[in-house]
């Protein structure tokens, strides 16, 4: 923790040892302890900001209040409400905020029943009454702050955080324009741990999950602050560099720049690959040869150096050459070390995929390329034949050099095919590929106990481009959505497994899911379910719905008793 906010703020430390003493959803809580993260963040966010000032922001776990404070100053707003547990061992610092002169600040109790519902706010006289009339815009007289940073909620079939659950029924919300949305969709800042980011903001279609699809049908999120922990979603190296270069030409755009010790150490490399914009940008067809040369690979010799040599450790608990058999738990690894390992994946997956791999990845992009000529309209009809005989011996003769290879092989050829596909596509499909820019770097020793956490900036989308209208659309969206997802690798074909007749009564009545300038297939049996679009899932199930033959709700929820609500897919 910085010195100077410990002088400032007092003992922190022995209000975070009284937490032993309250209840389990206080002592998990986790603050931020640096008032230069603060200041960083707020620099950042900055533009977006201004149409807040003067809003009434309602700010779930304030905790000891730097953050609440720092954010407060700039947005001068109408309340400032800070919604803590009672007996809460935060209030008395909360209550100072209170007592301050022409104080904005008002404390309410966390009830744990109605907190996420507009109407006790408005029984309690902290926001006004809101219209019964539709929304015509977003309400932007509301800013949410949420420290997800909470205990676990365990269920039946699997251990949610409790963030991820609210962040669902935030987004259900704002999709029925009822609770805080119920005046137009409101903006969420959260705070939430590094390792729930996964099931929230994929990196690769493998981690795509239905609890990221339906935060991709109705809002936007930017993560504006990362951490030093190495994620263990690799993904295709070419895919990757292309996506930075663009997120670095939007920078350049709007000009947009990382403070000094923000920048992350993974995106260093960028200005060396830096190119003017590509005419085809849609069309990620790089392989490993034709990657320029990074200068990490000079960095990952000197940090092996160094590390042999005793020049860091592995931990704050350890010393430099003396490693212990593993990493002591609780510890928390050095800077210097999680570089190192982050540049070694990276090495072991560029040589992989620039060896065997690279062979069916090169074919598939010249298919690829082929299958673009042959559907183009202006092409002439006897070469459109002659093009489309040459496709499908090339399809067939790559299927049969995958069968001759190993099971991890085809594996890998699958994971950087639908990765491809899914960054082909204009715009691409995971929210991170669609990036503003690069979030800002926050270390462990910034959070109060130290802690790998991530700011997450939840923008609704308005009006909702996929709307449910009315409660037997939602509650089918969500059974037939959880029976698919079950089986999230197969295809489509799967509908056949929930209602005899499906796919070929449905599929038809879905254009965008042979359209590939939309992200879909030519041929379905190519299209995974967790490569699924908001519009193709939206599309599935008005056609769902207006389909006779369709089955019964509660047959759908028989079919998807095992996982009644899918569980997010953990990191």
């Amino acid at each position: 923790m910085p010195k100077a906010y410990e002088a400032a703020s007092g003992s922190l430390a022995q209000v975070a040892k009284s937490l032993r003493y309250h209840r389990a959803n206080v002592q998990h809580r986790i603050d931020i302890s640096s008032p230069q993260l603060c200041d960083d963040v707020l620099q950042r966010l900055g533009p977006s900001l201004e149409k807040h000032k003067g809003c009434t922001i309602i700010d779930f776990h304030p905790g000891i209040g730097l953050w609440s404070s720092k954010i407060h100053d700039v947005l001068q707003p109408r309340k400032h409400i800070l919604i803590e547990p009672s007996g809460s061992p935060f209030l008395p610092r909360l209550q100072a905020l209170v007592d301050q002169q022409d104080s904005r600040y008002h404390i309410t109790e966390e009830t744990g029943r109605n907190d996420w519902e507009p109407d006790r706010f408005v029984a309690d006289g902290l926001l006004p009454p809101f219209p019964a009339a539709q929304p015509t815009a977003p309400n932007n007289e509301i800013l949410m702050l949420v420290s997800g940073a909470l205990s676990p909620l365990l269920t039946k079939t699997a251990q949610v955080p409790s963030f991820q659950r609210r962040l669902r029924q935030w987004c259900r919300d704002i999709n029925s324009q009822s609770g805080f949305h119920a005046n137009g969709p409101v903006r969420m800042l959260a705070w939430a741990p590094e390792k729930e980011k996964a099931a929230i903001l994929p990196y690769t279609v493998l981690h795509r999950s239905l609890f990221s699809l339906e935060l991709e049908m109705n809002c936007h999120i930017e993560k504006i602050v990362t951490s030093a922990v190495v994620s263990r979603q690799q993904r295709d190296q070419s895919v990757e560099l292309m996506s930075r270069q663009r997120v670095a030409r939007r920078m350049q755009e709007l000009g947009v720049k990382i403070p000094s010790g923000r920048q992350n150490d993974l995106r260093k490399d960028i200005q060396e690959v830096l190119a003017p914009p590509d005419d085809n940008e849609t069309s990620p067809q790089v392989s490993t040869a034709s990657l320029p040369a990074r200068g990490w690979h000079d960095e990952l010799q000197d940090l092996r150096q160094q590390f042999q040599a005793g020049g860091f450790a592995r931990s704050d608990a350890e010393l430099p050459g003396k490693a212990e058999k593993k990493v002591p738990k609780g510890a928390v690894k050095t800077p210097e070390y999680l570089r190192m390992i982050e540049l070694e994946r990276n090495l072991k997956f560029n040589t992989k995929r620039s060896g065997e791999i690279d062979i069916p990845l090169r074919e598939q992009a010249g298919i690829d390329a082929l299958d673009s000529q042959a559907h183009d309209p202006t092409l002439d009809e006897a070469k459109r034949l002659v093009t489309l005989q040459e496709l499908q011996e090339r399809k067939a003769k790559l299927k049969q050099y995958l069968e001759l290879k190993s099971s991890r092989l085809r594996l890998d050829f699958e994971f950087y095919k639908q990765d491809r596909r899914a960054f082909a596509r204009n715009p691409p499909l995971l929210m991170w590929d669609r990036r503003i820019a690069e979030p800002l770097r926050a270390y462990g020793e910034e959070f109060h106990p130290q802690r790998d956490m991530c700011l997450l900036d939840v923008e609704p989308c308005f009006p909702p481009p996929y709307p449910l209208t009315f409660a037997a659309q939602a509650s089918f969206f969500q059974m037939l959505m959880t029976a698919l997802f079950q089986n999230a690798s197969d295809n489509l074909r799967t509908l056949d497994k929930i209602a005899p007749g499906a796919f070929d009564a449905i599929t038809p009545k879905v254009p965008a899911l042979r359209d590939p300038a939309r992200g879909g297939e030519r041929d379905l049996q190519d299209l995974p379910i967790r490569r699924l679009t908001p519009e193709m899932a939206h599309g599935l199930l008005l056609a769902w719905f207006e389909w006779p033959s369709k089955p019964e709700l509660s047959y759908l929820l028989t079919y998807g008793a095992k996982m009644f609500t899918e569980a997010p897919r953990p990191e």
